[in-house]
């Protein structure tokens, strides 16, 4: 009978004050699971520490100041990129780049208000509310920081296959590494004013990894030794991102992957990224530099050049209602859907109050509409999405066939608006003692 137990790693390349910064040079945190006859849990991995956040280099109260982190990914928006190895062949198994804008769209759609009000609050410091995490995080940094204890939601290390840790019949150990996010992409001023003195940054102290241990029993053991080999199946996500700026907007990638499930895509303002002036982690739609949104007026999802899954353009609610305060129903619905199946979905923060289009896309003093981050449950909340498997299949096939993206937009003022695209699919990790491979 297979016996669990309890493992608590530290950070491999701390320096020797335990504490981890981007703005003092370092960028990226190392936990190395070491190699033993034995399985981890994925799902049981989470990521523990301490964080504080400055007004300047000199470690100036950051409570006086108007400096505020995004309220709905809380911790999350410091983790840039997230990647997983083979700790004896330093082979990736994967990687989720632009990890904070993914947990952007993906915890107002799988996770409810209460969630996040509750257990997410207290393990990844999520709010609904932008004020409540600068007065109950934020500024806690005057006093003792506040700690975290989060899961990091990637296909592998959600997944329910346990992930073998010997160097004969499994990966060779496992090696999680976090690249930190820049501290402007992480802060932003709520009024839109950046004052002369203001150059915040944030600190992890004590960052330690968690994880549940299973030992199999000798006669498993056994067999695993004389099988020497094996392999596991799970959910990946790939990331991508690409520029609009026209009226006829259109995106395309050569995916390289041969499961696809489905596909998102969030955006944001170009300018507002790594800019302490603004949220560069917000979900908003297309916008003009005036600060009004750049309204989607027909999409088109697309499989080597041919509409696909659908067979013909989907006009939005934009064309019949221009009114600011109805929500784009029908690209809203397969956004969740390509998240978590829509007929499953459960948990939801997506909301009239954050979905619709009544709001200012520039943070400015006398704006008549509500600013983006302000809006209630959480901010804004939007993206547009697509399911591949909805009939129970395996996905699509994108190896020899582009993905691609068209959208007409409203208006064109030359605006550059950045499009973070995620595509989830299917991959395959092969292991025996002479390495690993991940088949896509």
């Amino acid at each position: 009978m297979a016996t669990m137990r309890y493992m608590e790693i530290a950070c491999s390349n701390k320096p020797s004050s335990n504490k981890m910064s981007f703005r003092k040079g370092i960028t990226e945190m190392v936990f190395q699971i070491p190699e033993m006859e034995a399985y981890v849990i994925p799902s049981s991995i989470r990521i523990c520490g301490n964080i504080r956040a400055y007004k300047d280099d000199a470690n100036g109260d950051i409570s006086t100041t108007t400096a505020n982190m995004d309220a709905r990914t809380g911790v999350y928006s410091t983790f840039n990129t997230v990647t997983t190895r083979s700790l004896r062949h330093q082979t990736t198994i994967e990687q989720s780049r632009h990890f904070n804008r993914f947990m952007a769209s993906y915890l107002p759609l799988s996770t409810s208000l209460n969630d996040t009000q509750s257990h997410l609050n207290q393990t990844a410091l999520t709010t609904p509310n932008q004020q409540q995490t600068k007065n109950g995080i934020v500024n806690q940094s005057k006093s003792a920081g506040t700690d975290f204890c989060l899961p990091i939601p990637t296909g592998l290390l959600s997944g329910n296959s346990e992930l073998p840790l010997s160097s004969q019949w499994g990966i060779g150990g496992c090696e999680i590494s976090i690249q930190l996010e820049n501290d402007a992409q992480v802060f932003y001023s709520q009024t839109g004013v950046v004052a002369a003195d203001l150059n915040p940054y944030y600190e992890i102290e004590n960052p330690h990894l968690i994880c549940e241990i299973m030992m199999p029993d000798e006669a498993t053991l056994s067999k695993l030794k004389a099988q020497g080999s094996g392999q596991l199946t799970y959910q990946s996500i790939s990331s991508y991102y690409d520029t609009v700026n026209s009226t006829n907007a259109q995106i395309n990638f050569n995916l390289g992957l041969g499961k696809v499930r489905s596909a998102f895509v969030n955006f944001i303002d170009s300018t507002k990224l790594n800019n302490v002036a603004e949220n560069g982690l917000a979900t908003i739609m297309p916008t003009l530099a005036t600060g009004v949104t750049n309204d989607i007026k027909q999409v088109q999802f697309l499989k080597g050049g041919t509409q696909f899954p659908a067979l013909f353009p989907q006009n939005n609610v934009i064309r019949d209602s221009p009114n600011t305060s109805v929500c784009d129903a029908g690209l809203l619905r397969d956004y969740i859907d390509a998240v978590v199946p829509y007929v499953m979905n459960r948990n939801l923060s997506l909301v009239l109050a954050n979905a619709n289009r009544n709001y200012q896309s520039v943070i400015q003093t006398g704006a008549i509409n509500p600013v983006y981050h302000s809006i209630a449950s959480g901010g804004i909340c939007y993206g547009l999405g697509v399911r591949y498997d909805s009939l129970g299949g395996s996905g699509s096939d994108f190896r020899n066939e582009n993905w691609g993206l068209n959208m007409t937009l409203t208006n064109n003022d030359g605006s550059v608006v950045s499009a973070f695209i995620f595509v989830n699919s299917e991959q395959t990790l092969v292991y025996n003692s002479n390495g690993v491979q991940v088949v896509s």
